[in-house]
């Protein structure tokens, strides 16, 4: 009986130190994807931008005459355009809060420009 309980003590670390490796690479092959996502993100941040303008300018000609008479906000038309960029483009985020971000951000860093001059420079990448 004394082997069989030592047999076990000597198997017990050696599938601790397996589970432990398996953990260690796991990580590092996300660390790995991280950082090759990361790495080409500046391109593509700069075309989401730009995805993410498109749909607030899509949106805030087609409400101009409601914008005009105050019956709605720029935070309203903020809120159509991140349903229809999520609708043009489903892969990028999984849901319209995060498109909204990215277009009060844009937004936020124009401050008070007018709208047209606003839709008229497209940032990023020209299509």
């Amino acid at each position: 009986m004394r082997n069989n309980k030592n047999q076990r003590k000597s198997y017990f670390p050696l599938a601790q130190l397996r589970r432990c490796c398996w953990k260690a690479a796991f990580a590092g092959s996300l660390l790995i994807t991280t950082t090759a996502a990361a790495s080409s993100a500046p391109a593509s941040q700069a075309l989401v931008n730009k995805f993410a303008l498109d749909a607030y300018c899509s949106e805030a000609q087609s409400k101009s005459t409601s914008l005009a008479d105050g019956n709605l906000s720029y935070k309203g038309v903020a809120e159509l355009a991140s349903n229809r960029a999520l609708l043009e483009h489903p892969s990028i985020y999984r849901d319209s809060a995060g498109w909204k971000f990215r277009i009060v951000a844009i937004l936020d860093q124009y401050g008070d420009e007018p709208t047209s001059q606003l839709c008229n420079e497209k940032p990023g990448p020209q299509s």
